[in-house]
């Protein structure tokens, strides 16, 4: 590169000759046998070392992550909770019997491993069933065993055996612990509660599903050496019916619309290796659909939200089991990222009205009962702007008044260690954004009563979902919220006070 004319700058390629030899001045230590020849070998004596041999480079690294502290807790025992420990192992090998069952059932040699010689059990063999429901090609019963307790793990093994033999092939096999008490310290002893669904095919081509609890009791006199020591059951519920109950007809019903191969065969995955970062996708795919009759033809619709720079679909459907792609005709692909939708007549004009419940926030579409859409604008009323993400929407007539209101849940997501307040107290978060009750004015347009239906007690609990309905049967819309990080809520409507 030349020079440039101003003499007082130097080219980029004279600056790196004249500065090759800089890194000797930072070496940290006294230079001794380099292999480069004896010009820059060790000084001799009576010679000073180098000047800068004492010099050394103090690194200022990140300050720790707050995560440290959690992270170090994520493995099961590490905290004070040490009976999670316990389950976590007892669940590996129920899993493995599960995973068992599902090869070659009914896969007694994965459950006799972890039984104890002495195993005392309740008989499998059902004692009582009542029918719980018939019709529409499903059968329920209530199953109860009771019988005089047996003793050994071969006896307890061919109870067992008996009680699978029905399931010529098990297609689910899930046992979840819901329940861990540590009840003897030497041997450690514990009393686990055990959720169970069996489920698959029956000899005779008809399905069966199991779904029931067992009180089981543990003991381990050896690391990683649990057994049975006894196992109860006392009821399940069994569904029989004659063949598959659903079909999956997606291809059938949306394969011949484009939207549908191109855009809603790709998952989340995809799209975030193809769109730009900026639209704002994220890793949740998190987005939820909605089902409603836009044109009044009898036959139900479907709105499928998608995520951040993916247009939502309608589609129309057609009668015959198929549907079309109405989105753009309806003026409804909304590419903001969506959490779901309802439709609703919000006017009581007899038409479905569409709400679209986006993560920056609720977008009102009203229906001029041709299945075509305008957006109303200025349809939401906060008393305050909202603090968080919009996850969901539930839709009730809260006063009695005849119009249908709106309670929205709010969420705040992962946005950077600098971005984001972790959930305080992580049990029971009180720190969360607050969720809306919105009241329906007339005219599409809806105001915040949250403070003055009494909804902003404790309104700050990282709320997923919600659902309206007459909790107590006297008559008015009671309300249940899903929280993460604490505990859900109930409320129930005061009369006197709305």
């Amino acid at each position: 590169m030349a020079r440039y004319k101003d003499e007082k700058h130097i080219s980029r390629r004279t600056f790196l000759r004249e500065m090759r030899w800089a890194p000797v001045l930072f070496v940290p230590a006294p230079m001794r046998a380099l292999p480069f020849g004896a010009k820059l070998a060790a000084p001799a004596r009576g010679i000073p070392s180098f000047s800068l041999d004492d010099f050394r480079l103090t690194p200022h690294y990140p300050a720790k992550s707050p995560l440290d502290d959690v992270l170090r807790l994520v493995a099961p025992g590490t905290d004070e909770f040490v009976t999670e420990k316990y389950a976590f192992e007892i669940a590996r090998l129920l899993n493995d019997w599960g995973q068992a069952l599902k090869a070659v059932p009914p896969a007694l040699s994965a459950l006799a491993k972890f039984l104890d010689a002495s195993l005392e059990g309740t008989p499998l063999a059902s004692s009582q069933e009542n029918s719980v429901r018939t019709g529409g090609g499903i059968e329920v019963v209530l199953r109860r065993f009771t019988g005089k307790s047996i003793n050994g793990r071969e006896r307890f093994v061919g109870e067992m055996k008996n009680y699978l033999a029905p399931l010529a092939r098990v297609e689910t096999a899930e046992f979840e612990i819901t329940g861990i008490k540590e009840i003897v310290s030497t041997p450690l002893t514990v009393q686990t509660e055990i959720r169970y669904d069996l489920g698959g095919a029956r000899a005779d081509g008809s399905r069966e599903e199991r779904i029931g609890n067992w009180s089981t009791r543990w003991t381990r006199a050896d690391p990683d050496a649990w057994r049975v020591v006894r196992w109860e059951a006392n009821a399940e519920t069994v569904s029989r019916a004659r063949g598959p109950i659903f079909v999956d007809v997606t291809a059938q019903a949306l394969g011949q619309t484009e939207s549908y191969r191109n855009q809603m065969l790709r998952g989340v995955d995809h799209w975030r290796t193809v769109l730009d970062g900026a639209c704002g996708i994220d890793v949740y795919g998190n987005n939820g659909l909605a089902a409603g009759d836009i044109d009044n033809d009898g036959f139900d619709d479907l709105y499928i939200c998608q995520p951040a720079g993916l247009p939502n679909r309608l589609y129309h459907n057609r009668g015959d089991g198929t549907f079309e792609d109405a989105t753009e005709k309806a003026g409804v692909g909304v590419l903001d990222a969506t959490a779901c939708a309802l439709f609703a007549d919000f006017e009581n004009k007899g038409v479905q009205d569409l709400l679209v419940v986006c993560g920056s926030g609720p977008l009102l579409f009203l229906n001029d009962g041709t299945g075509r859409f305008s957006l109303k604008r200025d349809a939401f009323q906060f008393a305050r702007p909202p603090q968080g993400t919009f996850t969901h929407a539930a839709l009730a007539d809260y006063d009695n008044d005849g119009r249908l209101d709106i309670y929205f849940c709010l969420y705040s997501y992962y946005l950077g260690l600098d971005q984001y307040h972790y959930p305080a107290p992580y049990f029971d978060a009180r720190n969360g954004p607050p969720n809306f009750l919105l009241h329906n004015e007339g005219s599409a347009t809806f105001r915040d009563r949250t403070e003055a239906a009494g909804l902003n007690v404790d309104n700050d609990r990282y709320s997923f979902a919600c659902a309206w309905g007459d909790f107590n049967a006297d008559g008015h819309s009671d309300l249940y919220v899903a929280n993460d990080f604490g505990r859900p809520k109930l409320m129930w409507r005061i009369p006197a006070r709305a």
